[in-house]
């Protein structure tokens, strides 16, 4: 008998049908998750990638996780005031796409520790580069582009031990802002796929599960692909300007990892 999942990102994943080798999903909730689903067990602990047994019979799957995704966007909002993420989010899209062109203002958003790739629970949340200037629509930029920033890393080290992953398809609440997604597939190079009902998809594959566990269906009767609602293809004049900015949010988690450490000690 087939054993139901406990793990939403699971179900979402069959909801969408993220079923087949190679298929991905982001998943855009309080963490941040990329899963991708293997014919075989690829394994890399020492990157912080899960690496498991998929809920479809005879597949793997492995996930990078960022634990802070967009609990980092709510934690910035109640930081700087604001009544919600959305009011928030209005501060910075009215400020374009391309506003914080020569900014220096990098977040990193590893407000519960970090899992993927660097597997601390020492690390913390840092702004960097705040000045006298700066708005709180400008750490709200910093938190978007952080996150997108640690995302880029979790799809650095899945494809270090599998295949290159040529989109994502994305879900959760974070999926809502599209205006967060150009940030993100300009980060990660790779177009964002939005498919129709993603918001529901958990409970959809929850549903398709059952449904070919008590053998009312076979797996690909249940999980036909999700009619797509929106591609967000990456930018490249964004993400030009944004190779700056992640370039120092990766020298600073290394400069300051020892930081982290130390920390413990004084609180």
């Amino acid at each position: 008998r087939m054993k139901l999942p406990r793990k939403p990102h699971h179900c979402g994943a069959v909801g969408i049908g993220v079923i087949h080798p190679g298929d991905a999903l982001l998943s855009l909730g309080t963490s941040g998750v990329i899963f991708v689903a293997d014919a075989g067990l690829h394994a890399d602990p020492a990157r912080g990638v899960h690496a498991f047994c998929h809920c479809i019979p005879h597949t793997w799957h492995r996930m990078a996780v960022t634990l802070s995704g967009a609990g980092t966007l709510s934690a910035v909002a109640r930081l700087v005031g604001a009544t919600s993420e959305a009011e928030l989010l209005v501060a910075i899209e009215a400020a374009g796409i391309s506003a914080p062109a020569k900014s220096r203002l990098v977040m990193l958003p590893y407000l519960s520790g970090e899992r993927t790739p660097h597997n601390d629970p020492n690390a913390t949340g840092v702004f960097f580069g705040l000045d006298g200037a700066s708005r709180r629509e400008d750490l709200g930029r910093a938190a978007l582009e952080g996150v997108a920033f640690a995302l880029a890393d979790g799809l650095d080290a899945l494809e270090a031990t599998g295949m290159r992953i040529d989109t994502l398809s994305v879900i959760g609440g974070g999926s809502r802002s599209r205006f967060w997604g150009r940030i993100i597939a300009a980060a990660l190079a790779r177009p964002l796929v939005y498919p129709r009902g993603g918001e529901v998809g958990p409970a959809l594959g929850a549903a398709r599960l059952a449904r070919i566990a008590v053998g009312a269906a076979s797996v690909d009767e249940a999980c036909p692909p999700a009619a797509v609602a929106d591609v967000i293809e990456p930018d490249a004049a964004l993400a030009a300007m944004l190779a700056p900015r992640r370039a120092l949010f990766r020298r600073l988690y290394a400069d300051l990892r020892p930081g982290f450490a130390a920390s413990v000690a004084v609180a």
